[in-house]
């Protein structure tokens, strides 16, 4: 059975075309201050897209692997919609703005993860502890991302090599508890749990989150967010 598709975060695409939001952007992937009005133009062409095709799914609880913890699978997209814009601007030349919008659609599916989060709370019964990847470890197999997909929503499906289409869009498995000393606000810069598995940094240049573990079936999670893979 498919699972309840509902549309993506209001508050986060409300967001979206901010100030705030934009000069984040702008300053994190260090654009010049003259291609600001640029990354507002490709951001205001995305904005109408998300909003008719965004959306997020998420499965009913239940246990993994025989451990205690209660978890759920969760699959978010941006829509099809994006990746038929940012194969327009390819083929228009517009290196700059294809660049753009990966950088803008990979910040709005991080913040993703800490609108979930609130979610989850504001149902009173759970909140994450943590998140697991398809591929992070081995309760948690690669091979079975397709049939995750099909379950959940088929407007997401993945090839053979695991490449998900629409490209900004994600897949992981949220584990939920009511431990109140085990809290993850979301994948981002910042958080005090310094030994949070799902802890991530900037790297040298500044401008990449990198996963604080180096391991490669855990940067299969951070690749889906960052549309690297």
């Amino acid at each position: 059975m498919v699972a309840e598709m509902a549309a993506f975060f209001t508050e986060l695409l409300d967001d979206f075309l901010k100030a705030d939001f934009l000069e984040m952007v702008h300053k994190k992937f260090h654009y010049g201050e003259e291609q600001l009005e640029t990354l507002t133009a490709v951001a205001g062409e995305m904005l109408p897209v998300m909003r008719k095709e965004a959306f997020w799914v998420r499965g009913a609880e239940h246990n993994y692997g025989g451990e205690d913890a209660v978890c759920e699978e969760v699959v978010m997209s941006l829509g099809k919609g994006l990746d038929e814009l940012q194969e327009d601007y390819s083929r228009k030349g517009m290196l700059l703005e294809s660049y753009m919008l990966e950088t803008l659609a990979s910040e709005l599916l991080l913040r993703g993860y800490s609108a979930y989060n609130r979610h989850v709370r504001m149902e009173g019964k759970w909140h994450v502890a943590r998140y697991h990847f398809w591929g992070s470890e081995e309760g948690f197999p690669l091979e079975k991302l397709s049939e995750i997909l099909e379950a959940l929503s088929p407007q997401i499906v993945c090839n053979e090599a695991f490449y998900m289409q629409p490209k900004k869009s994600v897949a992981f498995i949220a584990e939920l508890t009511q431990d109140a000393k085990k809290v993850c606000e979301g994948i981002c810069i910042g958080c005090g749990s310094a030994d949070c598995p799902n802890r991530v940094k900037e790297d040298a240049m500044g401008n990449r989150m990198t996963a604080r573990s180096m391991d490669l079936p855990l940067n299969y999670g951070y690749s889906r967010i960052l549309g690297r893979f």
